[in-house]
């Protein structure tokens, strides 16, 4: 058998595993859904420049590859619109809901093809199109790549139905968020009202911070010396690994000595904090712990090493750093209330990782058909008809 016909023996071969598969794809979706190419479902198209001094300030927002940055006079396109990155920032998809002016950085959808748009957005942000990078210096997306991927897609109906539900995840992160950032607002109030603004209050006194603690140096404890444990391992900028054995027990803190040179960490259990970074040894009948991590927050460390014009932080130039101090009782009412502000953010933020873990697996479920929408609530799919 010649070359020739070997190769087209196997060409024929391929084309033939192909269609099998493609029968397998779908046999194995719901009745009524499709697979579809994504130029079928939502083709997309570069947006438009428009030059930073160009812009006159309107009510149309101009949607970039990271999302909405600015509003201009006049847009290019009608709502309701979906664009996602095409150059520097790619994976990110943007949900417009008025006219808007698709930036030059973007790629936007001209047609949805009759589908539900709020749908659309979710099945291109399901493609995690941050996977089709070209390649080059600045990340890129090539909207070719892109229009080869397949999407599957449910009847218009279950697509408004799937977009409902995810719409409420949405909506519980989005509020969330908010919360999130009125609580650290007020944290931040609370910090400087409760310390910085009592500096100058006669019935603190004034001290240097070496007579109250001494910042300690960490030890050397590669990431190959290490071995599983339950022990956090503290470099300057946090938790880099984990040990079967510690250096420290907790509570205590960690101050970044190199690298995050300045940055303050607070450790209830027992730790290895590595030679990157300080920890403290406190006075205990002086000062409260948990009251000097939020006036070392407070004090801003990093603006120490910046200002010795050494790279890192000097222990010494830290410890000649004076403070003002409450009476002991007044250190651990402070810190209490400084404590519960910053645990309720912590929880917060807890709720909100869960909500968008909880939506990432509803849109593996309801995207892929694997789940499908009743009138009143998800089922897997079955052989058995739920009515």
């Amino acid at each position: 058998m010649s070359m020739i016909q070997t190769s087209e023996k196997n060409e024929r071969k391929k084309t033939r595993l192909g269609m099998k598969k493609k029968e397998v794809r779908q046999k194995a979706l719901p009745k009524e859904w499709r697979e579809v190419k994504v130029i079928d479902f939502s083709p997309l198209q570069r947006g438009f420049d428009l030059p930073a001094d160009e812009i006159k300030e309107g009510v149309y927002p101009v949607v970039y590859s990271n999302g909405i940055k600015n509003y201009h006079s006049e847009y290019k396109s009608k709502s309701p619109g979906v664009v996602t990155g095409r150059s520097g920032t790619i994976g990110e998809v943007t949900y417009v809901s008025e006219d808007y002016w698709p930036h030059n950085t973007s790629l936007w959808v001209t047609d949805f093809k009759g589908n539900y748009p709020k749908f659309v957005f979710y099945s291109l942000k399901h493609l995690r199109m941050d996977r089709f990078d070209a390649g080059s210096g600045v990340p890129t997306l090539n909207r070719n790549d892109v229009h080869k991927q397949s999407i599957l897609v449910p009847p218009l109906p279950e697509q408004k139905a799937i977009a409902s539900l995810l719409e409420t995840w949405d909506t519980a992160i989005e509020k969330t968020e908010a919360l999130i950032a009125a609580k650290e607002k007020r944290f931040k109030w609370l910090l400087k009202t409760l310390i910085h603004d009592q500096q100058n209050n006669p019935e603190w006194r004034k001290v240097k911070l070496g007579k109250v603690c001494t910042l300690e140096y960490g030890k050397p404890l590669k990431e190959q010396w290490r071995k599983d444990g339950k022990y956090p391992v503290f470099g300057s900028n946090g938790i880099v690994g984990y040990h079967n054995e510690y250096l420290i027990t907790g509570p205590f803190i960690i101050v970044g000595r190199k690298g995050s040179a300045g940055m303050v960490q607070y450790s209830i259990g027992d730790g290895f904090p590595i030679d990157t970074t300080f920890y403290i040894k406190a006075q205990k009948r002086q000062i409260c712990l948990l009251f000097l991590y939020y006036l070392l927050l407070e004090l801003n460390l990093k603006k120490v090493g910046l200002q010795s014009g050494i790279p890192g932080l000097n222990r010494n130039d830290a410890h000649r750093i004076k403070i003002q101090l409450p009476s002991l009782s007044e250190q651990k009412r402070i810190a209490n209330m400084l404590d519960t502000a910053k645990q309720e953010i912590s929880l917060l933020e807890q709720i909100a990782e869960q909500y968008r873990t909880q939506k990432r697996g509803l849109m593996q479920k309801l995207l892929t058909g694997e789940w499908q929408l009743l009138p009143s609530f998800p089922r897997k799919r079955e052989s058995r008809n739920l009515s």
